[in-house]
């Protein structure tokens, strides 16, 4: 049948060209595209069964919907013509197949229309402007047919209207375009998988419903023009009253997927759906397998994911796997407690962080995220107390190298080598180089864009890294660390605004983050408030619960340059006593003597700083409590050792 032509069946005429459904007096019938569009089809081929795969292939075409969207299109069409399911008149349900047409059909030649020349303003002829026409007026469903050959009259008006009719249907296939799915050339698309909300809350598994998450998030992020927003931002929307769209404001997404989880024995039910940011719908599924097969569950939900926010990616270009995962449920699980255990940064949770990490490998010796896992949380020992860079960063090196040995095309790996080569090792080209390898294979690993971000502003070159502490923040845009680093960064830039607003984020995300209350100090200072940054410091050692002395630190030096040289000297004697008892970075107790103006023994400190790894030499050349020491050549040949002390000011030697 030729689609072009003008139906009619038991009275109802059916516009083709125009794409209405009229009553038998006349009257439009409202119907929606797609419930358009299944009914075109369904008259392409009376009396025939149409499949429902058929069905679900011609009118939502490169899209992955479930059957329930066809079921609602149907059902609206039955409602719309008064059909009866169980005694039809019009469609006919075939079980377990698909849909016949069973009303007889007559067709007739469509014509020129006068109206559309009388009132050049209805339809998309007579938008002259260029603004869209609705989808009413243009052909978008199944695929039709040539029309038949023009009359002389319709060649007439066409030198008229076809550059208004051209552009109005470009310019609604632009919107139609833009409120589907966007190409892999097209700007970026951002996404939240929220952590799934337990079936039965009473019989809550929090590890599962983070971990659904946390390794769709995996898998997803290595989509091409997806961004990913961290597990770390998303985590905090877990819980069975999760707002989907409250977080999908927060986090500034498109798209969320969110489900349920529940495991009974050795079963697990999954249940998930993709939802653009406004509520709508755009896909769901629900799965019971196996637990050991949970890995199955998330590839699955992944790929139909991708498939409708990428489908013109094809296979090879989605990574159909978590990179350096596992099959074994319980190495799995201990992955998912490690992670969990380490979000804290206390020691204690970074402690059995470990312990978890290494159970898990112990279960897999080739789980290569578990190798990456267990060097961040020891990169993080020093960053969480006082730790020795030694005890902390060569178990870390020997973690990620394993990673990236197992899976060279890990990204999370590759970042754990840059943290490594950073801030122990001070190879400033090869940490540039990991990180920027991590984000050529998972620009969603927001981890290195902060530490590329945060190694190019310590060298000196803020105008190169800044943009990568941003992405950070954006793609964890709920991490205390990431929006107190910004917010440095933006108050040492002059945008006294928006680092306020960012400052004051990350303690609303959490008021007892030390790190938050040391930054807060900074602001403080730049008011010329000299007391409220000390109070702000004394908070920020409360809260760090003695485990780490940089707050003190702080007040030391403070005190001693705002010339209360008593109360420094005795935060110096702590720090000296102290170290005798436990590790204590040199450079603290640097920071304390530059304050109290003895230069000899600031630089004694240094050097000794340097003999054992201090990670914070590695800010030296942007650290401005070493003031005072810039033109000690002690402190040059420092600079020179480090390959710090040539190149202008953002050129920090290579």
């Amino acid at each position: 049948m030729n689609a072009e032509q003008d139906l009619e069946f038991e009275g109802f005429p059916v516009d083709t060209q125009r794409r209405r459904l009229l009553r038998p007096d006349g009257s439009q019938v409202p119907l929606t595209p797609k419930a358009f569009d299944t009914l075109l089809f369904l008259l392409q081929r009376p009396g025939e069964v149409v499949e429902k795969d058929e069905l679900l292939a011609a009118v939502w075409p490169g899209v992955v919907v479930e059957e329930n969207n066809l079921s609602q299109a149907v059902s609206a069409l039955r409602k719309a013509l008064g059909d009866d399911p169980e005694a039809p008149r019009f469609i006919q349900t075939v079980p377990r197949r698909g849909f016949r047409f069973v009303a007889p059909i007559s067709r007739a030649e469509p014509a020129a229309r006068t109206d559309d020349i009388a009132n050049p303003t209805d339809g998309a002829a007579g938008r002259a402007t260029g603004e869209p026409a609705p989808p009413s007026t243009v052909p978008s469903g199944p695929a039709v047919s040539a029309p038949a050959k023009p009359s002389r009259r319709a060649l007439l008006i066409g030198g008229a209207a076809t550059a208004a009719l051209a552009a109005g249907i470009v310019a609604w296939w632009l919107a139609r375009s833009h409120d589907e799915v966007a190409p892999a050339d097209q700007p970026l698309q951002t996404l939240a998988v929220l952590p799934f909300k337990p079936l039965v809350p009473e019989s809550r598994d929090e590890v599962l419903e983070v971990g659904m998450a946390d390794s769709l998030i995996a898998r997803l992020s290595t989509v091409p023009g997806l961004v990913v927003r961290s597990i770390g931002s998303a985590r905090r929307y877990g819980g069975p009253t999760q707002d989907s769209l409250a977080a999908a404001r927060e986090l500034e997404v498109d798209w969320i997927v969110d489900g349920t989880v529940q495991r009974w024995g050795d079963q697990v039910r999954v249940t998930a759906r993709l939802l653009r940011a406004d509520g709508t719908a755009r896909w769901s599924g629900s799965f019971d397998e196996r637990f050991t097969s949970v890995f199955d569950v998330q590839a699955m939900i992944s790929d139909r994911v991708a498939g409708v926010l990428a489908p013109r990616l094809g296979a090879r270009d989605r990574r159909g796997h978590a990179a350096g995962g596992t099959q074994n449920a319980d190495a799995y699980q201990l992955y998912l407690a490690a992670r969990h255990a380490a979000q804290t940064l206390r020691p204690s949770g970074l402690t059995r962080s470990i312990e978890f990490y290494k159970k898990a490998i112990a279960l897999d010796p080739n789980y290569a995220l578990a190798y990456a896992g267990l060097a961040e949380t020891y990169r993080r020992l020093p960053f969480g107390a006082d730790t020795a860079p030694a005890e902390a960063f060569e178990p870390a090196r020997a973690a990620a190298l394993r990673a990236i040995q197992i899976d060279p095309g890990l990204a999370e790996g590759h970042a754990g080598i840059g943290w490594v080569k950073f801030w122990y090792e001070w190879d400033w080209p090869g940490a540039e180089k990991a990180f920027r390898r991590a984000i050529a294979l998972n620009p969603s690993v927001w981890e290195a864009h902060l530490g590329l971000g945060h190694l190019l502003s310590s060298l000196g070159r803020g105008d190169e890294g800044f943009p990568h502490i941003q992405r950070a923040r954006e793609l964890d845009p709920m991490s205390m660390i990431t929006n107190t680093l910004e917010a440095g960064y933006l108050l040492g830039r002059g945008r006294r605004a928006e680092a306020d607003q960012r400052i004051q984020r990350a303690l609303e995300l959490d008021p007892e983050f030390w790190v938050g209350h040391l930054t807060l100090a900074s602001f403080h200072l730049a008011d010329k408030q000299p007391a409220k940054a000390i109070e702000a410091l004394r908070t920020a050692d409360r809260y760090s619960e003695g485990q780490s002395t940089q707050a003190l630190t702080l007040i030391g030096f403070l005190l001693g340059r705002t010339g209360q040289t008593d109360q420094a000297q005795a935060v110096l004697d702590r720090l000296l006593t102290l170290s005798k008892q436990r590790y204590v970075p040199p450079t603290s107790i640097a920071a304390v003597y530059v304050g109290l103006g003895d230069k000899g023994k600031a630089l004694d400190y240094l050097e000794r700083a340097y003999d054992v790894r201090d990670l914070r030499l590695a800010f030296m050349k942007v650290d401005g409590r070493w003031g005072l020491l810039k033109e000690e050549p002690r402190f040059q040949a420092l600079l020179k050792t480090m390959k710090l002390d040539t190149g202008p000011a953002g050129k920090a030697a290579h």
